[in-house]
Formats: structure tokens, sequence, C-alpha cells
């Protein structure tokens, strides 16, 4: 068995939400509630898993995954920063990495530090949140830090019905609108401006009230993952 090793840290950041949580369907071994841990996200998976995977779902420490002969499954590990390809057999998720048999392992390479802002869906308010990313100091911070091209992905009871999203400047003046969702995920532009403090706006189907998140470009080429976490 291998183990990737680990790396990681959590630093706190304000996030404005206000909508009404709706019941959460829990999968099994998925990370999905405030209260579970989470430890890795899908990034590609065809063929038959057990339990079943979709992109983009996080996946809780201490999940077993079988892959089926002829299916393959990309994991991103958080607290390590990298992607493990795997096809067929099984992977053990933990908090410190993935443990899979050598032969199973079709690639191993480094992937995007993901930041992940918990965005909490109860009460009337505005209620707290946190990032986590390897590298980064334990800086209170308002904005969440994401590339100018950087991918946002929507996780949670809730991220099944985002449906688009705009871009605002710090005036509120719309920027870019109607980003499309798919696959619970959107990538920026490109063209944004480095250094700059703007708003992401998620919209859901059904509701009239988006999801507010403040961010700031970063001024780096780096390749960089925005997870929203809805709660």
């Amino acid at each position: 068995m291998t183990t990737v090793a680990r790396s990681g840290f959590m630093t706190k950041a304000a996030i404005l939400a206000a909508l009404v949580l709706l019941p959460a369907i829990l999968y099994a071994g998925l990370a999905r509630s405030a209260n579970t841990a989470v430890a890795a996200l899908v990034m590609e998976s065809s063929g038959v898993t057990k339990p079943p995977l979709a992109v983009h779902r996080e996946v809780a420490p201490g999940t077993k995954i079988a892959i089926a002969p002829g299916a393959r499954l990309s994991l991103l590990h958080y607290a390590t920063c990298s992607i493990v390809t795997l096809t067929g057999g099984t992977v053990q998720v933990t908090e410190q990495g993935l443990e899979a048999a050598e032969s199973n392992i079709e690639s191993r390479k480094p992937g995007p530090c993901p930041r992940v802002h918990k965005i909490s869906l109860r009460g009337p308010g505005p209620l707290g949140g946190g990032i986590v990313s390897r590298g980064l100091s334990h800086n209170e911070s308002q904005y969440a830090d994401v590339a100018s091209d950087g991918l946002v992905v929507i996780t949670g009871a809730r991220a099944s019905n985002a449906v688009t999203a705009d871009v605002l400047d710090s005036n509120r003046r719309l920027v870019e609108g109607d980003i499309p969702i798919r696959q619970e995920s959107f990538r920026l532009s490109g063209l944004l401006p480095p250094r700059r403090p703007y708003f992401i706006t998620i919209h859901f189907r059904g509701r009239s009230n988006p999801v507010e998140v403040p961010v700031s470009i970063s001024a780096s080429n780096a390749k960089a993952l925005l997870i929203l976490r809805l709660e």
C-alpha cells in the first residue's frame, strides 16, 4: 500500500449568506454536512464505483472505494494537493493521503491547492466560514483568493440547484453575467485584473435569493481551486 504524505491547515474568513436550508440528501461515504470532515474531491469518474461517485463530490476520510474493472477514478486529495488516478481495485481515503495498490495507480501528479469556503445556510443572517489551503499563513481575510481563470466548485446540500453565477465589481456593478454552472462548477474567464475585490453571486433554481461571496483575484498565475461548500 502507498500513502501520499500530509500537509495542510485552516484559517478563518467571513462569508455572507442568507438562504433557507433545504433538507440535505446524504450520500454514503460523502461529506455533505457541517459536522463531517472531508479529505478529497472527485475530479473524474467513469464506470462503476462503490459507493457511487460523481464528479465534484467530496469524499470523507475513512471512506473505502471499490473501483470496478474498466472503471477509472481521479481524486484530488486536499491536504497533499495531489491528484491520483486509479483504475480498478480499491482506494482508502484518509486525512493523510490515498492508500491503494501501486498496480492500480495510473498516475499521481500535483494538483491545485483548494481554498474551501464554508457557507452556512442555517439562520437568518451572515454566519462565518473558513479557508483551507496549503502554504498560506493563518491570516484573517474577508476575501476568498482565486486565480483569474480559477475553477470554482460548489458542494453541499444545495449544490445541484446552482444554475448560474455573476461576477460584480467592488461597487456591485456587473462584470461577467450568467456564467453557466455545469457539473456543480464553473471557471472564471481569466480577464479580471488581479489584486482587486469582486463579488461572486450564485443563483439557484427555485430560489430568488443568491449566495454572495467576496473574492480577490490573485496576482499569481498558479492554478487554484475555489470550493464553495454550502452547509
